[in-house]
């Protein structure tokens, strides 16, 4: 299984985006589960509430390295795992232990420098780093930034988008707008990835070679 994790310091939208994740590849045809790796347990009540056709397992756990590997269902060994990961500043354990396990880290971020300094006090580049020695490749995962709850008009996502390249960091072409269709996702909300931006990050996975087409 491939393992897709959705982490950043604080709130920012990451439940939201593993949903339409899930939601996205399954629409491609692809074998998916989501994981709630948050102890809010909101990905598991939405799946519970919104007939999701794909399983959310509850996984707040720092033995998650560990236990879900031995979890997976007989047919999903080539499947993927979106991983909604809790806020790291308040469950670093969890997170560490998701980060051991994930194929692809994504940072999701509000494209504002306040967030910014927030994802650097964490700090969020040296927490990713510290995982490499546990993990089998002893390299971190992949990691990628997601800029979303993107405001219209005038913003600062294009001055984040530069910063983040000059400190290194690799930033999706994909970002994820502040709309009402994504913004109220919620226990109940019907998902039709298709034609989303979440189709076209998809898309993108699979351009840069993140994923198997």
């Amino acid at each position: 299984m491939l393992y897709i994790a959705n982490v950043s310091p604080r709130s920012t939208g990451k439940t939201t985006n593993s949903a339409w994740m899930c939601h996205a590849l399954h629409e491609r045809g692809r074998r998916v589960i989501g994981y709630d790796a948050d102890d809010s347990r909101h990905f598991s009540r939405w799946q519970a509430t919104s007939n999701y056709p794909f399983l959310v397992q509850q996984a707040a756990t720092p033995a998650f390295h560990i236990n879900t590997p031995q979890s997976i269902p007989a047919g999903f060994e080539d499947g993927f795992g979106v991983i909604d990961v809790g806020h790291l500043e308040d469950h670093r354990a969890v997170g560490a232990s998701v980060l051991r396990l994930a194929d692809l880290a994504i940072i999701n971020l509000p494209p504002s420098m306040n967030d910014v300094e927030r994802m650097e006090e964490l700090p969020m580049k040296e927490f990713i780093e510290d995982v490499a020695p546990l993990r089998v490749d002893n390299r971190p995962p992949a990691t990628w930034v997601l800029l979303c709850k993107a405001p219209f008009g005038i913003s600062e996502t294009p001055r984040v988008r530069r910063y983040l390249a000059d400190e290194g960091y690799n930033v999706f072409t994909t970002v994820v707008p502040a709309v009402v269709k994504y913004m109220r996702t919620h226990e109940g909300s019907e998902i039709q990835a298709k034609g989303s931006v979440f189709d076209e990050l998809v898309s993108e996975w699979e351009e840069r070679g993140l994923i198997p087409r």
